[in-house]
């Protein structure tokens, strides 16, 4: 009789390992929401965007481009999005606000630009002058009013900062003269130059504030986000993304007439000539956290004794920051 029990009870669990062997975890299929804007931010996806590479099994990523900067922090504040690019100071807003984002890296560096039609060779020569500029307590804003009060200039009492509504109403009134001294950003910033013969850039803004706080790269324009829960649940494919994202930017800075190609193709908001002639300005590269974070913590810290709302009231701790 204990022959017969030990015999079925063998048989159990042979037949146990048999159908356990046999058997595959089934992965339900997930969709990742990458959310970016159109223009520069979009430049560094073409190459994911255009090629759509697999990077892991049952997983999708939606290239979500927006078309206005409302719809893009709507997103983030929703946590809607997986995956982001985002102004820098929204990277910060977010983790301060306990949003699960982790900041990966530096999608773009700074691409504001003073032009003019005068030849202007110092600060000095700014002064009661008439700027057109345009995003008030914006990052632009703040950029130039940082730069010219460290180089001697009260922004509020010697000069006349006129805002308009949008960089796209600023490009129009320079070219049709109604200023001479303009604030821009790219890819517009090029698109004027080629257009208007007496425009030149008089100030690189980015160049200035890395001469101000004596960094090497300048200011942290854009920065890629990804949810602490992806990154949790997820390491291997989130360390492929980051991978292939990381060589999307070096492609786009190496490939600057495919990737006008792309942009035309894909209509990410840049036009292929004006890609081919202000690369060098659009910034885009050199993106690892690791070999950044002085830039961020200065960003953070100039923004602080400006605007401290502007980052969710106080700089961010290393928790923000994720480093594969």
């Amino acid at each position: 009789m204990k022959k017969k029990y030990l015999f079925l009870f063998n048989l159990i669990i042979i037949f146990s390992i048999v159908t356990s062997c046999g058997t595959k975890e089934v992965k339900r299929p997930e969709t990742i929401e990458f959310c970016f804007r159109d223009g520069i931010p979009a430049l560094t996806v073409a190459k994911l965007m255009k090629e759509d590479p697999i990077i892991a099994e049952n997983i999708t990523i939606n290239y979500g481009m927006q078309k206005s900067p409302d719809l893009l922090v709507s997103k983030i504040l929703k946590e809607e999005a997986d995956i982001a690019i985002v102004p820098s100071n929204l990277a910060a807003q977010a983790f301060n606000k306990g949003l699960s984002y982790k900041l990966i890296g530096t999608s773009t560096w700074g691409t504001i630009y003073l032009a003019s039609t005068e030849d202007i060779e110092s600060f000095e020569e700014l002064k009661d002058k008439e700027i057109y500029a345009f995003g008030k307590g914006l990052t632009p804003d703040l950029v130039l009013r940082f730069v010219l009060s460290q180089n001697g200039i009260n922004p509020d009492e010697d000069v006349k900062l006129t805002y308009l509504n949008s960089a796209s109403e600023v490009g129009p009134a320079f070219i049709s003269g109604k200023t001479n001294i303009a604030l821009l950003a790219e890819p517009l910033a090029t698109n004027i130059m080629m257009k208007k013969d007496d425009a030149k850039i008089i100030f690189d803004l980015n160049k200035e504030w890395s001469n101000i706080t004596g960094t090497d790269k300048g200011y942290p324009q854009a920065s890629l986000i990804i949810k602490s829960d992806l990154i949790e649940d997820n390491i291997k494919f989130v360390e492929k993304f980051i991978d292939l994202y990381e060589k999307s930017i070096e492609w786009a800075n190496e490939n600057p007439e495919e990737l006008g190609d792309y942009a035309e193709e894909l209509e990410l908001g840049v036009e292929k000539k004006v890609i081919m002639q202000g690369i060098e300005r659009i910034n885009i590269g050199s993106f690892p956290i690791k070999d950044s974070k002085k830039e961020y913590e200065i960003y953070y810290d100039s923004i602080l004794d400006f605007a401290p709302d502007y980052i969710g009231g106080k700089i961010p701790d290393e928790e923000i920051y994720f480093e594969k």
